[in-house]
């Protein structure tokens, strides 16, 4: 092997081994850092319950549906699948599923290079991959849940397939049909990145004959997609009577645009600002108004098709984008081309690499803070040690935490109810959770949340500065002072 071709930096695969050597820096650290640990603890549930209980993809499960199955729709749990695989030969760990997403990750980044190569010059391929690469896709191209890791699979799938309607090779068409599908499964917002196959099918000069298995292998991707989201996810639903995150707070279109009117700064700066940060923005925009004073259509309709249906989701999300910021990631693809096609376009190389790094510069600055424990999570790591003094593994618990929010069940590694608080206050609701087999209440203090902290008339097992163990039942005797 030629490693000095690895070396060259003006090869786009040393900047992409190198930035994933960065990304490997406490990779094994557990998910509590600053954003969105409920995100990736809710699918670590998953991967987990596929090693200890039940290794049928098709019914993925979590943890905090109460004396419930647990079984529930999600996302086609891929990722989750991959986890419980390693898992199987090295034994449990949740940072394989940061690996895994950060390896994905990286191909994905390189075949949106390749991709943008075959019908672009190299300058625009490079900027565009390493915007795309130190953007917001940096941290959380690390992070354990599907967004980034199913936006990868679909853009070496759009390379597969542009090169499949170029030299007609039907392994490449395969190939689109596997990662294509795999994508989709695995993060519906993804399919948006294969929109842009409109151009190519509709209006480029390639034979006919291909553009039809195109169609016919994108069928098959839709109707897979459809078939999950829309039908297999409702039957779980339904039929095991847990409704997860997934299928809540997902308002009509027209609620989704009050709500967006209503918080419009808030999601202005997660669509422009949070995808490459305000200098990314700029040259954004700059790039943006290029493209159309030069009547550059194509290029134009490669960045429109895609943000248009990335808009489309927002308008069902609605302010759910400010929250959940990482919803924008399936669109920044689109956002990085144009901002590199901008960059491509200025005579002096010098100008160019030095906009090219302040943005990069801005970018990884600004997300290197991710790369360490939050210290209002920190307690969580040994949470599992400490209920393991006081329950068994398949003790019930009632957790003051947001609905549907896993993390501390997760690191308690039980299972159970997670509330808010005031209903930890509800002698009913605890009378209910009692006759259903919980036996221990956690209570993470006020330190974490505001007025989370809730004092019960119960036995109290322990306490910490984090957390209070109450008894719900009479099985467990408070610890001896």
């Amino acid at each position: 092997m030629d490693w000095k071709k690895y070396l060259n930096y003006r090869d786009i695969r040393f900047w992409l081994i190198l930035l994933a050597l960065v990304r490997l820096y406490a990779i094994t650290l557990p998910p509590l850092e600053h954003q969105h640990p409920w995100r990736q603890t809710d699918g670590l549930m998953i991967a987990r319950n596929f090693v200890e209980v039940d290794a049928n993809i098709m019914y993925p499960r979590v943890d905090i549906a109460g004396d419930k199955t647990g079984i529930t729709g999600s996302e086609f749990p891929l990722l989750n699948y991959l986890i419980y695989v390693v898992s199987t030969v090295f034994g449990y760990q949740h940072w394989y599923g940061r690996l895994i997403v950060l390896i994905v990750s990286t191909f994905g980044s390189f075949y949106f290079y390749k991709a943008i190569r075959l019908h672009f010059n190299e300058s625009v391929a490079f900027n565009a991959t390493l915007l795309l690469t130190c953007s917001f896709w940096f941290s959380y191209s690390r992070k354990i849940f599907p967004d980034c890791f199913s936006a990868a699979l679909c853009l070496m799938a759009l390379y597969f397939v542009l090169s499949y309607l170029e030299d007609g090779k039907p392994h490449r068409l395969v190939l689109y049909l596997i990662l294509g599908s795999l994508g989709c499964l695995a993060k519906i917002s993804s399919t948006l990145l294969l929109s842009v196959l409109i151009i190519p099918i509709g209006f480029m000069a390639y034979n006919n004959v291909r553009k039809i298995w195109v169609v016919a292998a994108s069928v098959v991707i839709l109707i897979s997609t459809v078939g999950w989201y829309f039908i297999w996810v409702p039957y779980l639903n339904e039929t095991y009577g847990y409704g997860d995150h997934f299928t809540s707070g997902c308002p009509l279109f027209s609620m989704g645009w009050e709500e967006i009117k209503a918080n419009y700064k808030g999601v202005l700066r997660s669509l422009y600002i949070i995808p490459m940060k305000y200098a990314g923005f700029v040259v954004f925009i700059g790039s943006l108004i290029y493209v159309l004073w030069k009547r550059l259509w194509i290029v134009f309709a490669l960045f429109i098709i895609p943000y248009v249906c990335f808009l489309v989701i927002i308008l069902k999300t609605g302010k759910s984008v400010m929250i959940d910021q990482y919803y924008v990631l399936c669109a920044i693809p689109c956002i990085a081309f144009v901002a590199g096609y901008g960059l491509s376009q200025i005579r002096n190389k010098w100008i160019m690499y030095i906009l090219l790094l302040v943005v990069i510069g801005e970018n990884l600055g600004d997300q290197i803070y991710d790369f360490r424990f939050h210290k209002m999570n920190a307690p969580f790591a040994n949470l599992e040690n400490i209920v393991d003094t006081y329950s068994g593994r398949d003790d019930l618990f009632v957790i003051n935490s947001a609905p549907h929010c896993p993390t501390v069940m997760y690191f308690a590694h039980r299972r159970g109810w997670t509330v808010m608080p005031d209903k930890l206050r509800d002698p009913v609701f605890l009378d209910e959770v009692r006759s259903k087999g919980c036996k221990f209440v956690l209570v993470v203090k006020e330190m974490f949340r505001e007025n989370f902290d809730v004092t019960l008339d119960l036995p109290m097992l322990y306490e910490s500065d984090a957390f209070r163990i109450y008894a719900l039942t009479d099985s467990a005797q408070p610890a001896s002072k």
